[in-house]
């Protein structure tokens, strides 16, 4: 059977995903003999830097891109598609489509709400407006952050998930009942956030290395399309040793790099007309790889004051190994907002002066991070008390057992 989406550069169809909101050049098709480029994107200005110049309101051109990402996160086209018709009106993709929105449904009316209202009467009053988050080991869990922060105008996430390919339009090779793999794998790597809340990385391993869902820009793509976004342009780039954004020629290109900074630039659009960037970056963020990546530090002391937003994360930050990254939050931080699986207790009140703002309840971490429980915090939770949180959050899912926090540094 074959493929409708590869993963190849090769193809006599291609739908091309660069959208230059300086060009605003339309998405082009090659279809001739010579379209055999290895390319995804066109080049572009490579003395780029990270700093989000605007949010004035940029109008999408690229049909192309609001096509897959409706594709990919189940989402019915109202009006004519110009380039994947014959998917949208497949048995299989309406099957999907149907499950996913049902379940989909289930989980805006539930859990996102709940998540929107805390944001509103918590987020709001303890945080404020949040310019730029920063969310280092986040897998592709933008659903979250965009969630909690959408008025931030730039999005930095990390996590040793790959980047993954674009799917590619093969034209002379329609065969649309073929999708029902791809279908079946988005489902599958859902799991755990539309259950838990978070990514199991040991999951997302298998889940994102497979020709079909091959990293995590197909789910970067649903969940911003399902929270009421636009994609304008997703360009692959990678972090030079000055600390600036390099745009590759396309994306099988930078799966070929060494493994530092891989990463993808999306520019989308709100629902309220505003223009902002998300950037993921595939690396290993333990102090071994940082001190061999002097680049990505230059890139992080370049982000400036940034707010963190940190869930699920393994509690990698509680081991001496994870020293500058830990470091990096905590000096460029205004405000940390975490589950206890971040940043340990102890180093806030060892770097300066915060304030807490807890709620939920602080319990025994779950058996397989047993190690990690935090006296300190427990008997802190105690003193101060906490306010009721509302829905269940990190490893200790449940709304009775989950814990969170805002820490505000104090001048």
């Amino acid at each position: 059977m074959n493929k409708v989406f590869k993963f190849l550069p090769f193809l006599s169809l291609i739908i091309l995903i660069e959208c230059s909101n300086n060009s605003g050049k339309e998405i082009r098709e090659d279809k001739g003999a010579n379209a055999k480029k290895d390319s995804s994107v066109t080049a572009v200005d490579t003395t780029s830097k990270t700093e989000v110049e605007s949010n004035v309101f940029i109008p999408c051109v690229s049909d192309s891109l609001k096509e897959l990402a409706m594709l990919i996160s189940g989402k019915k086209p109202v009006g004519e598609t110009k380039y994947l018709g014959k998917y949208f009106t497949s048995k299989q993709y309406k099957n999907f489509a149907d499950n996913f929105e049902k379940k989909w449904h289930s989980y805006d009316t539930s859990r996102i709400k709940q998540l929107i209202e805390f944001r509103k009467t918590e987020l709001t009053t303890n945080v404020g407006l949040t310019k730029k988050l920063f969310y280092p080991f986040s897998g592709p869990d933008i659903l979250y952050g965009y969630t909690f922060f959408p008025d931030a105008d730039e999005y930095i996430m990390m996590g040793l998930e790959p980047i993954g390919t674009m799917p590619i339009y093969d034209n002379k090779n329609q065969t649309p009942d073929s999708m029902d793999v791809y279908y079946k794998k988005i489902n599958t790597s859902l799991h755990a956030i539309l259950k838990y809340s978070f990514f199991r990385t040991a999951a997302m391993k298998t889940d994102l290395k497979n020709q079909e869902l091959d990293g995590t820009l197909h789910l970067l793509f649903l969940f911003l399309t399902r929270t009421g976004n636009t994609i304008c342009s997703a360009k692959p780039i990678t972090i030079d040793s000055t600390g600036t954004i390099k745009y590759m020629d396309s994306f099988p290109k930078l799966a070929k790099r060494s493994p530092l900074n891989k990463g993808i630039e999306i520019v989308f659009n709100t629902s309220d007309n505003k223009t902002k960037k998300l950037y993921y970056y595939s690396l290993n963020l333990a102090d071994g790889g940082l001190k061999a990546n002097k680049g990505m530090m230059k890139y992080l002391g370049n982000m400036g004051e940034v707010n963190t937003y940190l869930k699920g994360a393994s509690y990698l930050m509680h081991e001496t190994y994870f020293s500058m990254i830990r470091n990096v939050i905590l000096n460029q931080s205004k405000h940390v907002i975490q589950d206890d699986s971040g940043i340990a207790f102890k180093y806030f009140t060892q770097n300066g002066k915060w304030k807490y703002t807890f709620y939920g309840t602080y319990v025994k971490p779950i058996s397989l991070f047993s190690y990690a429980y935090q006296k300190d915090l427990d008997s802190t939770y105690k003193l101060q008390g906490s306010k009721p949180l509302g829905f269940g959050i990190g490893y200790n899912f449940k709304d009775k057992n989950s814990n969170f926090m805002i820490a505000t540094k104090q001048n």
